[in-house]
This record gives C-alpha cells, structure tokens and sequence, in this order.
C-alpha cells in the first residue's frame, strides 16, 4: 500500500513539473523577434503622434523577447524587451522576424533566384560584404533575407565569414583590381555596402567610401593583375550626395599614394568644390598595389571623411616597372 501511495506521488509530482516546465516554455519571454530593419520603440501605438521610448533605437539584427500582440488602426504590433536590458515597449510587427535569426556575410557577388535553382528568374544581386539572414537550407541554395525585405535563393558557397570577403572593381584600362579599406562606416547591419570603398569606383556621385572616423590616416588600397604606372587621378571631394552632406563631413585636402614598388607621391585638393579635380602624378608612380592615404582634411561639422569618385589615369607596363 506504502509502495503504490509512493507512486501516486510520484506520477503527480511529475505531472506537475511537466505542467509547470511547459508553461514556462510558454511565457511570452521564451518568445523571441529579431529586428529586421532599424526601428525605434514606442510607449502607444494607438495615438497619432506616438512617443518614443528612452534607449528604444533597435539596429538590424538585435534580438527582442516578446511580451504581448496588439493590433492598432488597423496594423499589428508586439510589445517587446530588448534582449540583456530592461528597456520594452511596442515595434511594428512588420519591422521582426520570427525566433533568433542568423546573421551570415555574402563573401562575392552574386546572384539571388527565386527558387533553389540556378534556372529560376534571376532576383537580383547582392554585393560582397553585405551580411543578411539566412533563413533556411535547401540543397546548395540558402534562403536569405536582405535588408529592406526582400526574400530570395543564393548559393551557400557565396556564403561565409566576414574574413573571407573579396571586394572587387572594374577600373577602365587596368581591369579588375581587388579592393580594400582601412575602415569604413556601417551605419548598422544590412547597411554594409552604404559606404564600401567599392562606390568611390562606381561612377555615381551620389554614392561613397565613408571612413570609420575623420579620415586622417584612413585609405584605399587597390591591387591590379598587373603593373600599372600611374600618370594623374582624379577624385570626387567629400560626400556629395548633396550641399548639407558635404560641408557637414570633412574633404580631402591632402592625399599620399604609395605603391609596392617603393613609390610615394602627395597630391593637394580644392574645398569647396563638388566636381572631379585632377592632378597629375609627377613622377609617375607604378606598381601594382597602390595605397592612397588621406594626410589631411577640411573639417565639418562631423566626424566623418568621404571620396565621392574616383578615377585613375594609368598604363599598363610591360616586362617590370618603369624607372
């Protein structure tokens, strides 16, 4: 009797851990959201002007412990706690993922499809650097998530880690050159390709290599497939996406280009002047790594230092280097 009473208690209390272990697994804190594009909380989703939360500015890929649903004229919001602080109130449901995402780096560029098949419609691209989330596995294809969005298929062999990134540009009369930066802005994640050494290359004034602080000491370093004797260059000055941005971040107003070969030339540039400005390089500088280090800058308001464009006046050399 003493036995089977001991197994009554047994099985009950069992019962009762079993119970309790799953509401506990189903507490809307084990509920987790990542940010899927840059947000800020707020304290009433139900009012027309809606109040900000203190420390509430949540970055791509951060991590948010639901706390309760709501729908608000008409769209639905979650009431959340970022992750490893106390800090909670309502986001957008539109502006979550689902559970603790992963984040991985696109290594090349490369094409997205819209199913696991290199056959399907083609996406669109992404570039080299850009990190995005990967959401599921199919075969040799991953489904990502990038920035802004947008779901597509891209081959798990473009994937990798941040180190095996390799950043490439097309320079008219050189070819095809790797690229690099000592440093580069990253406004948040999903935004790695906003500032990439790459859009100096590009040909759009709009667009920039932004360095991680006020410029001095920074640079861009480019290696060609072959040597090269450089003759003049010519750069866009600043962040010339418009007037404010430009007078509001540094200029260049001096530039060192150094090459492999043991080369070294220093170039001045104008301020206040959105065009390209040219300067010739004398001597000539060659080789076939060139690093272009920025000495100096005109200071604004803010602590950062951009090249808007970039073009080199080069030739080839043939057989070794020039004198």
């Amino acid at each position: 009797m003493a036995v089977k009473r001991l197994i009554i208690l047994l099985t009950a209390l069992t019962m009762i851990a079993a119970v309790s272990c799953k509401n506990k697994e189903a507490e809307p804190g084990k509920i987790f959201k990542t940010v899927a594009e840059d947000s800020t909380l707020i304290t009433n989703p139900d009012e027309q002007k809606p109040i900000v939360v203190a420390n509430g500015k949540v970055k791509r890929g951060e991590y948010l412990i639901l706390e309760e649903e709501g729908s608000f004229n008409g769209k639905k919001y979650f009431r959340v706690t970022i992750e490893g602080v106390k800090t909670t109130g309502w986001i957008n449901s539109a502006n979550v993922k689902d559970g603790k995402l992963k984040s991985i780096t696109v290594i090349q560029d490369e094409d997205l499809y819209t199913r696991p098949n290199i056959k399907s419609d083609k996406a669109g691209k992404v570039k080299a650097g850009q990190v995005v989330f990967q959401l599921e596995e199919s075969g040799e294809f991953a489904l990502i998530q990038i920035s802004g969005g947008k779901e597509a298929y891209i081959l798990k062999s473009s994937l990798g880690s941040a180190e095996d990134v390799i950043k490439t540009v097309s320079i008219p009369g050189l070819g095809k050159a790797i690229i690099t930066a000592s440093s580069q802005r990253i406004p948040s994640e999903g935004k790695e390709t906003w500032f990439d050494p790459r859009n100096a290359f590009d040909g759009n004034s709009k667009t920039a290599w932004g360095a991680g602080n006020d410029g001095v000491g920074e640079s861009i370093t480019i290696t060609l497939e072959n040597p090269a004797s450089i003759s003049s260059i010519s750069i866009i000055n600043g962040y010339t996406w418009d007037e404010n941005n430009y007078y509001s971040n540094h200029r260049i107003e001096s530039l060192k280009i150094t090459s492999d070969a043991g080369g070294s030339v220093e170039l001045n540039f104008d301020d206040n002047d959105m065009e390209y400005q040219t300067r010739d390089c004398e001597p000539n500088i060659s080789g076939k790594t060139f690093t272009f280090i920025i000495n100096s800058v005109y200071k604004g308001k803010w602590n950062g230092c951009y090249i808007s464009g970039l073009k080199i006046k080069a030739n080839a050399v043939r057989g070794g280097f020039d004198d």
